[in-house]
C-alpha cells in the first residue's frame, strides 16, 4: 500500500495525542506521513494512541490493513478483558488502575507482525511513561511480544498499587467502625470499596486465563515468541496470580468488615433496647404506685391526708422504688 492509495492520510495532517516509537526514537503527535515512513522502514514500531476521533481509526484502518472491525472495537470501550484473533493480527483488550485506585484505564493493544498499535479512552500514565524508555524498548533484538509483555506489566503493575490503596482505606474504616458509633457514611464506604475490588476482580480474572497457569493463551496467538518474551510473560503471570490473589483476599476482608459493622449494628440496637428496656422496668413500678393512690377511695383520702404521709407515700415510696430497681438491675448486669 502506498500513501497514494490512502487519500485520508495527509502530510500536514497531525495525529493528535499520539506517540510513534521507532528504532529507539519517540515522536510526539507524529503525522501520517512520518507513521508511514516508519511502516515502509519494516522497523520495529509502536504507535501510541489516546481518545482518537473516528477519522483517526478510519486511517488506521486502511493504513494498516486493520478489519473495519477496529472501528467498532475501540470506538466503544467499557470492553472486557479479552483476546481475539484475526487473520492479519491480534487484538488484546486490557485494563490498568489510574493513581485515584478508583478509575479504569482501558488500553486496546493490536499486535501486528513488527508493529504494535495502541488504542486507550484516555491519559494512562504508565503506558506514557514507557515511551520515555523509547530508546532502551526499541533495540533491534526487541520483539513484538517483548513490547507487549511490558505493556501489560505496567498495566498490571497498577492494580498491585490500586488495592494497596485498597488495604490501606479498608483499614481505617475497620478502626473506624471498631471504635466509633455506626454511620451511613461508614456503609458508604464500605458498598464504595466493594463495587471497586469487583471491578479489579472483572479485569484481573480473565487476564489470568490469558497469561497464567501455564497455559499462556496470549504466545499460542502470537508468532515469533523469543525466549526473553516467553520469560517476561512467564513474571506476568506470576505478576498476575499475586494480583488476583490480593484481589480475593481484600474481597475476604471486606466481608469480614462488612459482618463487623452489622455486629455493631445490631449490638448499638441492643443497647438501645436495653437502656429502653431499663427505663420501662424504673416507671412500671411507679405508674402502679401513682395509679393505686390516684384511685381516690374514701379509705386512702383519709389515710392519705397529712403531709407526713404525703412525703412517705407520695415521694418517699416511689424513690424507694427507684433505687431498689436499680440496685437490682445493677447487680444483675442488666444496666
Amino acid at each position: 500500500m502506498t500513501i497514494e492509495e490512502v487519500p485520508e492520510v495527509v502530510e500536514d495532517l497531525v495525529l493528535e495525542h499520539a506517540s510513534l516509537l521507532v528504532n529507539g526514537t519517540h515522536t510526539e503527535h507524529p503525522t501520517w506521513v512520518e507513521i508511514k515512513a516508519a511502516m515502509d522502514s519494516n522497523q520495529l514500531m509502536w504507535l501510541d494512541c489516546a481518545t482518537p476521533d473516528q477519522g483517526d481509526l478510519e486511517r488506521m484502518v486502511k493504513l494498516f490493513g486493520i478489519d473495519d472491525e477496529m472501528l467498532s472495537d475501540s470506538a466503544d470501550f467499557n470492553q472486557r478483558t479479552r483476546l481475539s484473533e484475526y487473520d492479519s493480527y491480534v487484538l488484546l483488550v486490557a485494563y490498568g488502575v489510574a493513581a485515584d485506585a478508583r478509575t479504569m484505564m482501558e488500553v486496546h493493544v493490536y499486535v501486528m507482525k513488527n508493529r504494535v498499535v495502541t488504542v486507550r479512552n484516555g491519559p494512562c500514565p504508565p503506558v506514557e511513561l514507557l515511551h520515555d524508555r523509547a530508546d532502551k524498548m526499541m533495540t533491534p533484538t526487541t520483539t513484538v511480544p517483548a513490547i507487549l509483555s511490558r505493556i501489560l506489566s505496567v498495566l498490571v503493575g497498577t492494580f498491585a498499587d490500586a488495592l494497596d490503596t485498597v488495604d490501606e482505606e479498608l483499614t481505617e474504616l475497620e478502626t473506624s467502625i471498631l471504635h466509633d458509633d455506626p454511620s451511613t457514611s461508614q456503609i458508604e464506604k464500605l458498598l464504595d470499596l466493594r463495587k471497586r475490588v469487583n471491578t479489579f476482580r472483572r479485569a484481573v480474572d480473565p487476564a489470568r486465563d490469558l497469561v497464567g497457569a501455564g497455559r499462556f493463551v496470549i504466545i499460542d496467538a502470537l508468532a515469533d515468541v523469543s525466549e526473553d518474551a516467553r520469560r517476561h510473560l512467564r513474571d506476568l503471570a506470576v505478576d498476575l496470580a499475586h494480583v488476583g490473589d490480593q484481589v480475593e483476599s481484600e474481597r475476604d476482608r471486606l466481608s469480614a468488615v462488612m459482618d463487623i459493622y452489622m455486629n455493631q449494628v445490631n449490638y448499638r440496637q441492643n443497647d438501645i433496647m436495653k437502656k429502653l428496656a431499663t427505663v420501662s422496668t424504673v416507671f412500671l413500678p411507679l405508674m402502679f404506685i401513682t395509679g393505686f393512690f390516684g384511685m381516690n377511695f374514701a379509705f386512702l383520702v383519709r389515710s392519705v391526708n397529712s403531709s407526713m404521709a404525703f412525703l412517705i407515700l407520695g415521694i418517699g415510696l416511689n424513690l424507694i422504688t427507684v433505687i431498689g430497681s436499680l440496685y437490682v438491675m445493677k447487680r444483675r448486669g442488666w444496666w
